[in-house]
């Protein structure tokens, strides 16, 4: 346990995900009461925790813009109908948690959040599997299908009955007679080397990068619309503006009606970014009930960088956002990138390995653009002229030395 979590207020603990996640797992393994007999101040604020957690409904997504605004106008009303009760009801414990109760209380009243015992549900967990080299589709039920093209394309009927792979072979997917039965999430898993794309219910379209694993829905139901993404993807959601459109990465959520956009969030790197093209979103961090959280808002042709380590957020205007989506035509122009970022998706995109010598250069900056649909030895001639670098090609491994300056002849 991280011996931070013992001096967490009970505000602190209701707002951290992780802490709840932790919680839960610590609870199931009954580990719990050991922990809580040697550090009474802790019990006490977990029993204020649960208290709280066992009234309030946690939405799977963070609360937005719009929902505060009703929120708090719900609170103004709330106040003026029980000023006098509060007023003669002065308890000590109480007003030490008075804004958590008023959160509690106006919450539920509201009810716009369910509780879920499993909180790690904020994010989809998406099976890993390092040894996949080809695309798949893996659906509810657990089946596996192989998508056999390098760049194959999926789409979902609009009632959720059936996925067609690579406008060739039919899929039948269970249907439910229930209104409110829950949906089932399917994946597409990309590996490096590949890219995918598909087209989900309501007519959105994905583009999923080499590396990239998306869960999504035979359908949509309810009152939004989610999916989760894991790599990079270009969206071009349908307009809905009575079912909003949400996806989720581990990091961040992002809130869209109908627009274009690129995220940009593999695991192995610093910053999550999400580039827009046309529209607005919102976008927050993914975690706990995040209700003071800052909101971003994006406007088209942005960028929102999203910094893993001190989950800070920094937005640029992009006046050539063209080439945060250009992959999806097969294009990978850069323009003073730095040479470590262009090999890093260069390795994606061909799934290949890069050793570098000890002098690389990866703080330089370099501009071009690749043809993806080249072969990689082609690319590798076009990168060596622009960084100033030899390579040597040995199977799956590419070998980077700083090129030797030859001596001026006298």
């Amino acid at each position: 346990m991280d011996n931070k979590y013992l001096e967490y207020t009970v505000e602190e603990m209701v707002d951290d995900r992780n802490f709840l996640v932790w919680l839960n797992h610590l609870s199931e393994n009954h580990e719990l009461d050991k922990l809580l007999d040697q550090n009474p101040h802790f019990a006490h604020n977990i029993n204020q925790a649960r208290e709280i957690i066992k009234l309030v409904n946690v939405q799977e997504e963070p609360v937005f813009q719009d929902d505060i605004n009703a929120m708090w106008e719900n609170i103004a009303r709330f106040d003026q109908a029980h000023q006098s009760k509060f007023m003669i009801r002065r308890y000590n414990q109480l007003l030490k948690y008075a804004a958590v109760i008023v959160f509690v209380l106006m919450l539920s009243a509201l009810g716009y959040w369910k509780i879920k015992q499993d909180v790690s549900r904020q994010m989809y967990v998406f099976r890993s599997d390092k040894t996949v080299q080809q695309s798949k589709l893996i659906l509810a039920s657990g089946r596996e299908i192989d998508l056999k093209k390098d760049e194959s394309t999926i789409k979902v009927n609009e009632q959720g009955h059936a996925i067609r792979i690579n406008n060739d072979s039919l899929i039948s997917l269970p249907s439910s007679n229930e209104k409110n039965a829950e949906v089932a999430m399917n994946q597409i898993v990309v590996p490096f080397g590949k890219k995918s794309s598909v087209e989900l219910a309501d007519g959105t379209k994905v583009w999923l990068n080499a590396g990239s694993k998306i869960a999504f829905p035979d359908r949509f139901s309810g009152s939004k619309r989610e999916v989760f993404l894991e790599g990079e993807a270009y969206f071009n959601v349908t307009p809905d503006k009575d079912k909003p459109f949400f996806v989720k990465t581990r990091e961040i959520v992002i809130k869209v009606l109908g627009t274009k956009f690129n995220v940009s969030a593999y695991h192995a790197d610093n910053e999550v970014m999400t580039v827009l093209v046309e529209g607005t979103v919102s976008m927050r961090e993914n975690k706990g009930i995040n209700l003071l959280g800052k909101e971003t808002i994006l406007n088209a042709h942005q960028k929102a960088s999203f910094n893993k380590a001190d989950l800070t957020t920094r937005v640029n205007d992009e006046a050539m956002v063209g080439i945060y989506t250009a992959w999806t035509e097969g294009w990978f122009p850069f323009c003073k990138e730095p040479l470590s970022n262009v090999f890093k998706k260069v390795e994606r995109y061909y799934n290949v390995q890069f050793v570098y010598s000890e002098l690389f250069p990866s703080g330089d900056l370099i501009s071009g653009k690749l043809d993806l649909k080249d072969s990689i030895e082609d690319v590798m001639k076009v990168l060596a002229d622009v960084a100033k670098v030899t390579y040597r090609i040995d199977e799956k491994k590419i070998f980077i030395e700083l090129k030797k300056e030859m001596p001026m002849k006298k």
